[in-house]
């Protein structure tokens, strides 16, 4: 089943919108993030994509009020990341009601963390790939692995990972669409892939969809949303 996720981003406590990854370049969408999980979850949405943006730059979860919020007041499932890099973190986000962790630094930078992530979380954990161009980003976007892609999938798929978040930073928060050429590192490989960045239209869903068979059960939607580019019911149809 390929699923819509609605993404509601926190920094300062507040909903807000990056343009490519950038923190600099933000745009404030809700003073009150929770109400935004409320109104996708009336729209019809069936999984939710929250991140925290200042934890993802942090290192360590920042926004627990406004996520712990969303949790308690919505009814559907919801996968959070950003800044969450040990499992104690992680582990506290499921007890908190998550559905899903979303991990990206450590599990991409220690090989040993990675492993002992998938064994202990399982379907719980997607590991984030954050990309521009052909090289991954971590550290809130603040540098970039040396490893090639290649080996860095390898890894995931040795360590038992069953499903990952590919973002095309470079596109985050434009509305300029999304080509559907993903990495073929990532397709075919037994990984659930969700997309995310510049999705902006149901055709965009539509040439996603043409690669379940490889592996892509998921788009992440943001700003389209939240401008009214494109709804929800659109995007569900």
């Amino acid at each position: 089943m390929f699923r819509i996720y609605p993404a509601v981003d926190i920094k300062g406590g507040r909903c807000v919108r990056l343009l490519r990854g950038d923190l600099g370049k933000v745009t404030v969408f809700s003073d009150r993030p929770w109400e935004m999980a409320l109104r996708w979850r009336d729209e019809g949405a069936s999984f939710l994509h929250v991140v925290d943006l200042d934890g993802a730059v942090e290192g360590r979860p920042v926004n627990l009020r406004s996520v712990e919020r969303i949790l308690r007041e919505v009814d559907i499932p919801v996968q959070v990341g950003g800044g969450v890099r040990t499992l104690e973190d992680a582990r506290l986000l499921l007890e908190m009601g998550a559905a899903r962790v979303i991990m990206g630094t450590r599990t991409l930078s220690d090989p040993l963390f990675l492993r002992r992530a998938a064994e202990a979380l399982g379907e719980r954990l997607v590991v984030s790939l954050d990309m521009r161009e052909r090289r991954v980003a971590v550290g809130g976007w603040t540098r970039e692995l040396d490893s090639p892609l290649q080996h860095l999938v390898d890894e995931l798929v040795s360590c038992g990972v069953r499903r990952v978040l590919h973002t095309d930073v470079l596109r985050d928060g434009t509305l300029e669409g999304h080509a559907g050429n993903l990495p073929g590192e990532l397709l075919g490989r037994g990984l659930g892939v969700i997309v995310a960045g510049g999705i902006s239209s149901r055709g965009d869903i539509l040439r996603l969809k043409e690669l379940a068979e490889l592996g892509v059960e998921g788009a992440v939607i943001g700003r389209a949303l939240y401008e009214g580019a494109v709804t929800l019911a659109e995007l569900l149809d």
